[in-house]
């Protein structure tokens, strides 16, 4: 067995140049200027399995490490309240979720998960958003949270109060960056919107017809 894996590492030594050479191994990746996450959180086990998901020419714009609250429904339902939910899943375990949000896609991926078999979550193309939310829960410690809405879904996020406010800020501003409405759901949106007032026409001109008298009800006739 030692034989074998001496013969295999001179192998490995021996065809490494030659991989390199057909296809260069990705460049490091440098941490973002905008990191959502606690001071004491070490960022490079994240780079390290990044930069071997990110494409050629990709760059890393913003990190961030909040809670996604799937069970909880949109930041617009945390606002009025679930305080004792709120506290409960901070109470299991901060920065459970990873957003890696790039010039191209919304990378997320539960950290566990993403740090052990580097497994993805959603890749979510950046002309997908169509709004973004930030502002503030209306609890004792007054967390930040942003609501990131798609055509198909509403993705929230909740952010530790630890976490520096500008940096979630900046996060959410360059996510809202990305925010875009197709022709072809504009279109649609429109269609709906003169729908219903097309159709009240249609009806109000049935009404008036339909109560204008008929001439032998304009001059009524005597009869002997």
């Amino acid at each position: 067995m030692k034989a074998a894996r001496e013969t295999s590492a001179r192998l490995l030594e021996a065809i490494e140049p030659l991989a390199d050479a057909l296809h260069p191994p990705a460049p490091p990746v440098e941490a973002p200027d905008i990191v959502c996450a606690p001071e004491s959180l070490d960022l490079k086990p994240y780079l390290r399995i990044l930069r071997w998901l990110l494409e050629d020419g990709e760059t890393l714009r913003a990190l961030g490490f909040p809670e996604q609250l799937d069970a909880l429904g949109p930041v617009s339902a945390l606002l009025g309240g679930a305080k004792e939910k709120l506290a409960a899943a901070w109470d299991k375990a901060a920065a459970k979720t990873l957003v890696a949000v790039t010039d191209r896609r919304i990378i997320t991926a539960k950290t566990n998960a993403f740090l052990e078999q580097a497994e993805i979550r959603q890749d979510l193309p950046v002309d997908r958003v169509r709004y973004v939310r930030a502002t503030t829960t209306q609890d004792r410690s007054a967390r930040l949270a942003i609501d990131l809405i798609t055509r198909d879904e509403n993705i929230p996020w909740l952010f530790h109060p630890d976490i520096d406010d500008t940096q979630v800020g900046a996060l959410a501003a360059v996510l809202a960056e990305s925010m875009t409405l197709p022709d072809d759901e504009r279109d649609e949106l429109q269609r709906r919107r003169h729908a219903p007032i097309e159709a009240g026409k249609k009806i109000d001109s049935t009404d008036t017809r339909s109560t204008e008298p008929t001439g032998s009800e304009a001059a009524p006739c005597d009869v002997e």
